[in-house]
């Protein structure tokens, strides 16, 4: 939660996003947020005792499942964060670049 927190808060900083795409970004995280908290109350469904009738061995694979779709969100929210700051970057070089093209060719900005 921290690291998309942060994210988000430096993405809606920077400025390099429309308010369209801030929205989207806001979708996905919220989508993500929404399948650790399943994830969470499974597992704690799994580990609380007489909630569910399960053999240890069925509450291990069950507790595998669980932690193998966790990883699975934390891996897609650092590749998601990485490939939106990654275009946020070029974006901000391409800004650049049209900066300084503008002074080079004498042009006000």
């Amino acid at each position: 939660m921290k690291e998309y927190k942060t994210a988000f808060s430096q993405f809606k900083e920077e400025k390099q996003f429309t308010q369209q795409e801030i929205d989207y970004l806001s979708k996905v995280y919220e989508n993500l947020f929404d399948q650790s908290l399943k994830s969470l109350d499974e597992l704690a469904m799994v580990i609380t005792s007489g909630k569910l009738r399960m053999s240890d061995d069925e509450r291990l694979q069950a507790i595998d499942r669980i932690y193998a779709s966790i990883e699975d969100q934390y891996s897609f929210l650092k590749d998601f964060n990485g490939n939106t700051a990654m275009l946020s970057l070029q974006r901000k070089s391409e800004q650049a670049e049209i900066r300084m093209s503008r002074r080079i060719n004498g042009l006000a900005e």
